[in-house]
């Protein structure tokens, strides 16, 4: 049986984690058509249709059970402002993806990091999962510097891993599992490490 409960809105320094509501619909889509923003997504840029479709998945996804996809929006706590989208698919009572994008204004700031890093910590902690894995374009640098310090590490690449947007993607894939995931919180703790 999947675990399906997250402890929602999930708080970190600066963000908040929380379920999509029918007014996000203009951040989402200011983001999700931007074609700097789904530069390297399977998916992009999104037109007004497409983001009220994705919007309308994510409200199906909310009442789902067991709920396999939380896809959360990403505050910005010290001013209310949605500035991106991180989630966690769930493959299996034991797998999650994760997955992540931001409002190009909210780049380089750290935002993709703290998200990443409360999502995982949320799948192993809430959902009770073994291992969470993602991948990133090889040529997405930024992506994959988020993913590492997240605490995930590159498994493997994936050639022509997926057809999307007229062309095949080659992909790295990421993973962590809970044993790499447990040992990296209690070093943290131990050492006082604010990373």
């Amino acid at each position: 049986m999947i675990a399906n409960h997250l402890t929602l809105p999930i708080r970190t320094e600066r963000l908040l984690l929380r379920d999509f509501v029918a007014a996000d619909f203009g951040a989402i889509h200011a983001y999700s058509s931007d074609p700097e923003v789904t530069r390297f997504m399977f998916f992009g840029p999104r037109d007004e249709a497409d983001s009220r479709d994705y919007l309308q998945r994510m409200f199906e996804s909310q009442i789902q059970e067991p709920r396999l996809t939380w896809e959360l929006a990403i505050v910005h706590r010290s001013d209310d402002r949605l500035i991106g989208a991180c989630d966690l698919t769930l493959e299996d009572e034991r797998e999650g993806d994760l997955g992540y994008m931001l409002a190009r204004d909210a780049w380089g700031q750290g935002y993709a990091t703290e998200a990443a890093r409360a999502t995982v910590d949320a799948g192993f902690e809430q959902l009770g999962l073994e291992r969470i894995f993602a991948t990133c374009d090889v040529d997405n640098a930024a992506s994959a510097h988020v993913l590492e310090k997240a605490g995930l590490r590159c498994e493997a690449l994936l050639e022509s891993h997926k057809e999307a947007k007229g062309r095949w993607w080659d992909s790295y894939l990421y993973a962590i599992v809970r044993s790499e995931w447990s040992q990296t919180t209690r070093t943290d703790k131990d050492t006082g490490s604010q990373q």
